[in-house]
């Protein structure tokens, strides 16, 4: 025999019972639950967990339906607590709190359809979890942690197309992970973490013409560390890290037409790496205020655009540079340096390169390497003291050009160049003492311009030619007690050597048939 209540329970619609369970979830005592399931559309839930001594608390909350709104607030003093919510449809809403002495708690909220919104906000974050789950298009989730989160996780994952995630650290984080998982098209994801510790923030997205960002900045960035994954074609991905020390930079990308910047400011022993798998793409990488720290970057494919930089007062730092493929391009920086290095390979044909270092160069030094045809690069120093330039070329119609200038003490330039129809050209000017240049031309058919200028003491310039058909061309302007001396084994060889000032020797061997020269001092 059914009992009067069961009875009157037989009579109510679905949503007048879920109108009954949602409003039992309102609660004000310790151990509190708070159960809720509501079917259909327009429906609004809210459940309370707050002061006193709120602990050990339980949340669950489940809509079935369209243009549903589901609220669970656990305030002051909440420990072990845990909120979820499930929300299957569209326009749906999700909205969880936990703040004040929050310890050990979890919130997760899933949501399945399109055009829903989640959000998540814990403030003091102890060893605290938030996750969020979307499947579908133009979803939106949003995670804070506030108040000096610590060893605290959040987790956004995200399905379809149209979808954006953020994830916000504020308050000072300490050794807690941030993660943003994408799949579709035209996908943002943004983290944000103010004065991190030990921290990681991670984006990893697939799919095509997504977007990506983090920033961990707002006062020092230590141990931490932000990484972006992206499989796909013309997505963006942009890394910024400031005040850092110990601390490193991830970007990874494969596919065509990506682009990629990545940026630390007041660098102390700390790293960006970069890479490009895929054709076109474009980066970006710099770090300013540097010491003890490095850039490692690496293209791989045709057509790519490369621009690293290390400017204002780089201390014991590196930059290391490498493209495979051809018709690239490639610029690389660093200004007021000091026994710091840069380290240039570029393997493939018709690729274009600049690499410099200015503003008072002292003890660092320049490697450039390029296996290919059709390369070209320009290679300088400003100021350079016990500083030098290796350039390094191996096939044909390759050109260098390499200089150092203003002030330069005993500072070297090597070039090799191996191959036919190569030129060189390259030049120590404004004040050169106790410095070198040394080319040396393996093949037929090339070219070299060396020159010393403008206050030329105790310097020497070295010329070696091995092939046929080859032209050297050495000054010497203004100099005093300097040489310059040719070499050059083959057949139809010509040099032509000038040197104005005092004390100047010439040396010159021609080994071959047909060769021709002449001196003028």
């Amino acid at each position: 025999m059914l009992t009067a209540v069961k009875v009157f329970m037989r009579k109510l619609t679905p949503l007048a019972t879920a109108m009954l369970v949602a409003f039992s979830g309102n609660v004000l005592s310790d151990n509190n639950t708070s159960i809720l399931t509501q079917v259909g559309s327009g429906n609004l839930a809210n459940a309370d967990q707050v002061d006193p001594t709120t602990q050990n608390n339980l949340i669950v909350q489940t809509q079935v339906g369209t243009a549903n709104d589901s609220v669970a607030s656990q305030v002051t003093g909440t420990s072990s607590s845990v909120a979820t919510h499930l929300q299957t449809g569209e326009l749906n809403v999700a909205t969880s709190s936990q703040a004040d002495n929050t310890h050990l708690s979890v919130i997760s909220i899933n949501q399945t359809g399109s055009s829903n919104d989640a959000s998540i906000e814990q403030d003091g974050a102890i060893t605290s979890t938030a996750i969020i789950n979307q499947a579908g298009t133009m979803n939106e989730a949003d995670i804070d942690q506030e108040d000096e989160p610590i060893l605290s996780v959040a987790i956004i994952n995200q399905v379809g197309v149209m979808n954006v995630a953020e994830i916000d650290y504020d308050g000072g984080v300490a050794s807690s992970i941030a993660s943003i998982n994408q799949i579709g098209e035209m996908n943002e994801a943004f983290i944000e973490h103010d004065d991190a510790i030990a921290s990681t923030a991670l984006i990893y997205q697939t799919g095509t013409l997504n977007e990506a960002e983090i920033e961990q900045e707002g006062g020092p960035v230590v141990a931490s560390i932000a990484t972006i994954n992206q499989l796909g074609s013309m997505n963006e991905a942009e890394a910024i890290q400031e005040e850092t020390t110990l601390s490193s930079i991830f970007v990874n990308q494969v596919g065509s037409m990506n682009e990629a910047e990545a940026s630390q400011e007041e660098v102390n022993a700390s790293s960006i790496f970069l890479n490009q798998v895929g054709s076109m793409n474009e980066a970006e990488v710099s770090q300013e205020d540097v010491n003890a720290s490095s850039i490692f970057f690496n293209q791989v494919g045709s057509m790519n655009v490369g621009e690293v930089s290390q400017p204002e007062e780089v201390n014991a730092s590196s930059i290391f540079f490498n493209q495979v493929g051809s018709m690239n391009e490639a610029d690389v920086s660093q200004e007021e340096v000091n026994a710091s290095n840069i380290f240039f390979n570029q393997v493939g044909s018709m690729n274009e390169a600049g690499v410099g270092q200015e503003d008072e160069v002292t003890a660092s030094s320049i490697f450039v390497n390029q296996f290919g045809s059709m390369n070209g690069t320009a290679v300088f120093q400003e100021g350079a003291t016990l500083s030098s330039i290796f350039v390094n070329q191996f096939g044909s119609m390759n050109v260098v050009e390499g200089g150092q200038e203003d002030g330069v003490t005993a500072s070297s330039i090597f070039v090799s160049q191996v191959g036919s129809m190569n030129e060189a050209g390259v030049g120590q000017e404004d004040g050169v003492t106790a410095s070198s240049i040394f080319v040396n031309q393996v093949g037929s058919m090339n070219e070299a311009g060396v020159g010393q200028e403008d206050g030329v003491t105790a310097s020497s310039i070295f010329v070696n030619q091995v092939g046929s058909m080859n032209e050297a061309g050495v000054v010497q302007a203004g100099a005093t007690l300097s040489t310059a001396m040719i070499s050059q084994v083959g057949s139809g060889n010509s040099y032509i050597t000038t040197q104005t000032g005092v004390g100047q020797t010439s040396i010159v061997v021609q080994i071959g048939s047909g060769n021709m020269g002449s001196i003028m001092q």
